[in-house]
């Protein structure tokens, strides 16, 4: 039998963390690639040691670590790549006014938007040969409505989201669908430096959920996770080009 391979970027945050957890109770063979080696023991602890997760130290902006990567996936006896998470991403909080912004923006056009070119690249052979896959890209609602404050974050999330519609359509008709999905605000390790850079009480953090979230929560990686996971283990192929927001209906906001 074949073991099935999914490879998720960025796999020691948050998102990244909770996506590698999901796949592997679908289970999938998880390839957990990130640039931070302690990170990636810290997962592997977190998910009891399961042998079905493998860890590569890898950074999505350099393409001959992406293909070193993929060089040691491709040469494992009985299994194959049909998953890719382009999870990987960074954001800083840059005003386009002060020009130390300039150097943050490229950082973050590289990771999140040139890092996911890479990998979709590379990674795609694979899928190419069998005529199988899914592509899963993670986006954001920035993408779709902006963020002051953090323009390069939702240019290259719109960016993502584009690549995706543009990818389907390349990718489609050798049955590999691929799709993007938008999460609005999450709790997460990112979501969280943010609050105590802000001191943004608890209770305050609270009422401007319910404010703006019909559900009256934020989200979780958790929320995000279980997306990815439909859209890496559903049959049909023609759930391709979508771009799924995971945001709690806070885009049509709450009454």
């Amino acid at each position: 039998m074949i073991q099935q391979i999914a490879v998720v970027t960025g796999a020691a945050g948050g998102f990244g963390a909770a996506i590698c957890r999901a796949l592997l109770a679908s289970n999938y063979t998880v390839a957990a690639v990130d640039l931070n080696e302690d990170k990636l023991a810290s997962l592997k602890h977190w998910l009891d040691g399961d042998e079905r997760l493998l860890t590569f130290v890898m950074d999505v902006t350099d393409v001959d670590s992406v293909q070193a990567v993929y060089d040691q996936l491709a040469q494992r006896e009985n299994s194959t790549i049909t998953v890719l998470v382009n999870n990987a991403g960074i954001l800083h909080k840059a005003f386009c006014l002060k020009k130390d912004s300039l150097a943050a923006a490229q950082q973050t056009f590289d990771v999140n938007l040139t890092g996911a070119f890479n990998c979709t690249t590379i990674f795609s052979q694979a899928m190419v040969r069998q005529k199988y896959g899914r592509i899963i890209n993670i986006g954001s609602v920035a993408g779709i409505w902006g963020s002051g404050g953090s323009a390069a974050y939702a240019a290259s999330k719109a960016g993502l989201i584009k690549a995706s519609e543009s990818w389907a359509q390349e990718l489609g008709p050798m049955n590999i669908c691929v799709t993007c999905v938008a999460p609005g605000i999450c709790k997460t390790q990112m979501f969280n430096q943010f609050l105590e850079k802000e001191s943004i009480p608890d209770a305050e953090e609270a009422k401007f959920a319910r404010r703006t979230v019909p559900i009256g929560r934020f989200g979780t990686a958790e929320d995000v996770a279980e997306v990815v996971q439909f859209l890496a283990t559903c049959k049909t192929n023609y759930l391709n080009s979508a771009v799924i927001t995971v945001d709690g209906g806070m885009r049509v906001g709450a009454m």
